[in-house]
């Protein structure tokens, strides 16, 4: 276990577990690098309040992840993944780690404190580097 709540670590493998309980949203995107017609947003229970606050605002241990579906019923073929860690770990973006994740939730693709994710993110800056549903 790494200390951060649903993403456990055993061995070589990394799962991240989040129950659906309705139907995927429709993205907005289609950029080449965030290609899909449907996903699913989840955020563990350490960063549910962060969603409620103008401008958003996530506590250390926050872990958003949001999966990418080519077909509404069909498994994930990645998963993005947002972990909110001391801010001294990534100034640039208010302690963000960035992730991209097989779609089982087993090995991590890419890893970054910058690059892609944070130039894209970096507009949402005062919402704390997350985007609100209307600017996805």
């Amino acid at each position: 276990m790494d200390g951060l709540p649903n993403v456990i670590t055993t061995q070589p493998s990394t799962r991240i577990y989040f129950p659906r309980d309705s139907a995927p949203n429709r993205s907005r995107k289609d950029d080449g690098k965030h290609v899909t017609s449907f996903g699913f947003g989840y955020v563990n229970e350490v960063g549910r309040g962060g969603f409620k606050r103008e401008p958003f605002s996530f506590p250390v241990g926050t872990v958003i992840v949001r999966e990418r579906l080519w077909h509404a019923s069909g498994n994930p073929d990645r998963l993005v993944v947002m972990i909110k860690r001391e801010k001294s770990f990534n100034r640039k973006a208010n302690g963000w780690e960035f992730l991209t994740v097989s779609g089982e939730g087993t090995k991590i693709l890419n890893r970054e404190k910058d690059g892609k994710c944070l130039k894209c993110h970096a507009s949402a800056a005062q919402n704390d580097f997350v985007f609100p549903m209307e600017k996805r």
